[in-house]
């Protein structure tokens, strides 16, 4: 079983995901050392092959890992954490794909579901990927397994996009010496955002050969699945007609009934017919029924995806506090964040700080560094911080600049 039991029960509790998605908010308990909790999922699909998560919740460390026939021991794909991270394993259609086949080959793990939650966080995005294909399987994710708004794009969603989005930064996706596509960077040292992964062109530790058996597993499982002859059925044929249109999902009872009057008997697609979590679901199962490409029924069913047009600002915010109180800085990068984030804004958190010796050899706390997000709305954004810093009389000492070269400064109001 992919998610046994403690996994499970785990899952539903409401601190579980705030910490593994590193969220601010995370439930202090979750990182008590002295109640240290690792919990591990293993991702199979047969012939040997499976994809072993282990989750570190006290220590805030993921690590992804590869079981197949040859290795010797789990291979390891890459790690996220708050320090040293690697997570950038695998493209979006690679994980959309591994996400159908175990869906097929384990009915447990319904897709979008939890393989999409837990291992969304190593896929890397580039300019190959359309956010109109992945929004509405990322948002039926999150909705299947955590409490939130029914409607719109989820807050995991939009975080999870600006955390993987390597798209304009130089992303090259090209044939190792094995032949495999492995991913590199091109001006790595002055990207934006850089890229972090083992699985580089020149890279000796990454398992290649190992990874194409899995991604031609989770093939063989599709294909097993639409060599149904039954499914060249005239009736089926012209139900599937019908779902694969704009608003196709209004005429998916008929195709269920098609299937079963045909002698179609994979159980996971018609339960996804039948009885979908989500329109996602049935969505991926009428197009594997009808052997349309991975993502081009979403952009029909679901149109633009709100992330297409989405903007976001990193920004360095410098507080100078000699001579301030000691939670000066703490109290305010709260309140801060708390108004970006009521605002639907963006967030902000403590980076670092500066300090120098004085005279007596001991050291006087000089500024403090904030990391602030702003999302959609940079002059809001800008407006909403200026306010807050007047408010805690800050504003005429603080500094505000965008944390990409040339690293402008921005005018406070």
């Amino acid at each position: 079983m992919p998610l046994d039991d403690a996994l499970t029960a785990r899952m539903a509790e409401p601190g579980f995901w705030a910490a593994y998605l590193f969220e601010d908010d995370a439930d202090e308990d979750d990182a008590d050392g002295d109640d240290a909790e690792s919990l591990r999922a293993e991702f199979g699909l047969g012939d040997e092959l499976a994809l072993v998560l282990d989750l570190d919740i006290t220590g805030e460390s993921f690590e992804l890992a590869l079981i197949a026939p040859g290795l010797a021991e789990p291979a390891e794909l890459g790690w996220d954490d708050q320090a040293h991270f690697h997570p950038h394993v695998m493209r979006w259609a690679e994980l959309d794909l591994l996400a159908r086949a175990l869906a097929l080959h384990d009915p447990q793990m319904r897709h979008p579901g939890p393989v999409l939650a837990l291992l969304a966080r190593f896929v890397v995005l580039d300019e190959q990927d359309d956010l109109d294909t992945i929004t509405p399987l990322m948002d039926a994710a999150f909705r299947m397994l955590r409490p939130g708004p029914r409607d719109g794009v989820r807050a995991e969603t939009r975080d999870w996009f600006e955390l993987r989005d390597l798209r304009g930064t130089g992303l090259s996706w090209t044939a190792g010496p094995d032949g495999h596509p492995a991913v590199e960077q091109i001006h790595a040292d002055s990207a934006a955002r850089p890229l972090y992964s083992l699985r580089t062109p020149d890279s000796a530790d990454f398992p290649f050969t190992a990874w194409a058996a899995l991604l031609d597993r989770a093939g063989q499982l599709l294909a097993t699945a639409t060599a149904d002859p039954s499914l060249d059925d005239p009736a089926v044929r012209a139900a599937l007609k019908r779902c694969t249109a704009t608003r196709g999902y209004a005429h998916l009872t008929p195709l269920a009934e098609a299937l079963r009057a045909a002698g179609v008997a994979q159980p996971v697609l018609l339960r996804a017919l039948d009885e979908p979590v989500s329109r996602a679901e049935s969505c991926w199962a009428v197009e594997v029924l009808a052997g349309l490409p991975q993502g081009s029924l979403v952009k029909r069913w679901f149109g633009r995806s709100p992330l297409s047009t989405a903007r976001s600002w990193e920004l360095s915010l410098t507080l100078a506090i000699e001579g301030r109180a000691a939670e000066h800085s703490r109290v305010l990068t709260s309140d801060l964040a708390g108004a970006l984030k009521e605002a639907g804004l963006g967030g902000a958190e403590i980076a670092g700080g500066s300090s120098r010796q004085a005279a007596d050899g001991t050291y006087v706390d000089v500024s403090t560094t904030v990391d602030v997000l702003v999302r959609d709305d940079l002059a809001r954004g800008v407006s909403l911080i200026s306010e807050l810093l007047r408010r805690h009389d800050a504003a005429a000492t603080a500094e505000l600049r965008h944390t990409s070269p040339p690293y402008d400064r921005i005018a406070l109001l």
